[in-house]
């Protein structure tokens, strides 16, 4: 996904952090997992650590935990008896898929905690303006970022809660609910392709954003929703409002 900035690395909240988003990777499968046509090269962050990778350790448990019901209920209710239907297709699929899902979404989430490179549409105005995009190490929070900010201006454009995001989409999706100023903002070539509307459940005002292509603009959308029900099922009841 093109060249993705460096920032330091907060800690993480250790293996429980982990095991927490395995889980809900293997809640989410069913609904994304039609969507991942993506190359491989874009499963892995350029700056994430090797040393990272207890990050990714000390799972079966929870896996275990997630998706054996959903297992049995899928044979429960389709091939008993190794019929050609296709519901038995896609129980044989899910496991693979699963974990392609859960390897996708926590090398985004590396990426994120370090600080994604994007560009940033202004609602009101219409300015665009370079930033990028940091996810906190406990997956709570989506900190928008200024570049390079003014003198006049904070470095931190937007704090957004993932848990109170109602929904992230692309143009096409979104079209009909752009204001004018960021129609008009993303009219360069290529520019639409890689747009996100993300819009929240609390009535706070949409967040525009430009993507380094179509690829990441998708592996957004999806890794966004997940960390959004992360966010939900483990986040704390009483934050603030972004």
């Amino acid at each position: 996904f093109g060249s993705r900035s460096s920032h330091p690395l907060p800690t993480t909240g250790g293996h429980a952090t982990a095991l927490s988003l395995e889980a809900t990777c293997g809640s989410g499968v069913e609904r994304h997992q039609r969507v991942m046509p993506f190359s491989s090269s874009c499963l892995a962050c350029d700056h994430v650590d090797r040393g990272e990778e207890n990050f990714e350790q000390q799972l079966p448990r929870e896996r275990k935990a997630a998706t054996s019901e959903k297992r049995g209920a899928a044979n429960a209710s389709g091939s008993s008896g190794g019929g050609a239907a296709g519901g038995g297709t896609e129980v044989s699929a899910s496991p693979p898929e699963r974990s392609r899902l859960q390897e996708f979404v926590k090398d985004f989430a590396k990426c994120a905690v370090r600080g994604c490179n994007c560009e940033i549409v202004d609602g009101g105005s219409g300015s665009l303006f370079s930033a990028f995009y940091i996810v906190d190490a406990s997956l709570q929070k989506l900190t928008l970022r200024r570049s390079q900010p003014q003198a006049n201006q904070e470095s931190i454009y937007r704090e957004l809660e993932l848990a109170r995001i109602r929904d992230v989409l692309d143009f096409e999706a979104s079209k009909a609910q752009l204001p004018e100023a960021v129609l008009r903002a993303v009219e360069g070539d290529g520019m639409r392709e890689r747009l996100l509307v993300i819009s929240f459940s609390d009535g706070t005002p949409a967040a525009f954003l430009l993507e380094g292509s179509a690829v990441d603009r998708d592996r957004f959308m999806m890794c966004v929703k997940i960390l959004r029900l992360y966010a939900q099922t483990h986040g704390s009841t009483d934050g603030s409002s972004a």
